[in-house]
């Protein structure tokens, strides 16, 4: 029997996901990037469009295959005396990098066909809107289920027709004892139509490292947490993958043996992370941060153990007392 309606299933040809930097941003879908204001989403952002500019890589180390193009429209902060320097600093190429001058095409919003028109021209492989709520005509267009599903529907047809990711970032509302899916500003149909969001929070034992957290992951099974750290002396850096399951630290723990502090804790985690030689000393933070130990109980054991990092082409190692190295210096 045929149909001019239906499709059958079997006339349609499986394809896989492709994806911008998997299994955290998908080509032709919509993410969701939220956090609460100042935890370093833009920051995180424009390092991460800074490496796809120039072909680099994402931050757990896979290389993007060539240079892409990008928009970035943030309505936050000054394209000339914020956002470019930032971009530079990043180490970005900005002739891969556009947006729309709002200065001169005022009052631009999500659903904008100027928004369409300039997806078409640029032929980015990413689109970044910082912040959503600056580009939505009015707040009900979030708030009410109807709206804001129609809204999130022809943003993500773009990202479909277009080929193209489409990054929204968002801050988080008041309601600090919701669930994760639920702390964005919005209806939840702004979560529904996002296949992955992730979630920018600053870590309990020391506010200068920022968790990323996926919190959905409609494509797939929800990807490590990665971190990263904004310090006034050194300002962003990754600081990797901060899933260490694939190391077994407890092995080493039996009742006998069961720490009993902080301090007792992080003794043992180093000893056993360095028990095979010397390691980057981010690796040994990454440790720390996955069993909530701050850097203050990570560097008083440190001295304790009689541990003196060494730099070795411009990367810090720790290595237990009576290792060889060539270089020395204190991290």
């Amino acid at each position: 029997m045929e149909s001019k309606l239906l499709t059958l299933y079997s006339d349609v040809t499986a394809m896989p996901v492709n994806w911008l930097w998997e299994p955290y941003i998908a080509i032709g879908k919509i993410t969701l990037l939220q956090g609460d204001p100042g935890c370093g989403k833009s920051t995180m952002m424009i390092n991460l469009i800074a490496e796809l500019s120039k072909g680099g890589a994402t931050p757990d180390g896979r290389t993007f295959c060539a240079p892409q193009r990008i928009i970035y429209q943030c309505s936050e902060d000054g394209a000339k005396d914020t956002i470019k320097p930032r971009l530079v600093s990043a180490g970005a190429e900005c002739r891969n990098i556009a947006f729309i001058d709002e200065d001169v095409y005022s009052g631009l919003t999500l659903d904008d066909e100027r928004i369409r028109d300039a997806i078409i021209e640029w032929k980015p492989h990413l689109v970044v809107i910082d912040p959503i709520q600056s580009y939505v005509g009015n707040d009900s267009d979030l708030q009410m289920a109807g709206r804001a599903r129609k809204l999130m529907r022809r943003i993500g047809m773009w990202a479909s027709t277009y080929n193209c990711a489409i990054v929204l970032i968002g801050h988080f509302s008041k309601k600090e004892s919701a669930k994760d899916l639920y702390r964005g500003l919005g209806s939840i149909d702004v979560v529904a139509a996002a296949r992955s969001v992730l979630q920018v929070e600053k870590s309990a034992e020391d506010e200068n490292i920022r968790i990323v957290k996926q919190v959905k992951n409609s494509l797939g099974s929800k990807a490590p947490d990665l971190m990263f750290e904004i310090r006034p002396n050194t300002g962003f850096q990754w600081c990797g993958v901060a899933d260490m399951a694939e190391v077994d630290y407890s092995s080493e723990i039996t009742l006998e043996t069961l720490p009993k502090t902080k301090h007792e804790l992080a003794a043992l985690l180093i000893k056993k992370a360095l028990k095979n030689g010397a390691v980057e000393s981010m690796q040994i933070k990454r440790i720390m941060a996955e069993y909530h130990i701050g850097d203050k109980t990570m560097n008083e054991v440190k001295t304790e153990l009689g541990i003196k990092p060494y730099k070795k082409m411009r990367t810090w190692y720790w290595v237990l007392p009576g290792e060889e190295h060539t270089e020395g210096g204190e991290q």
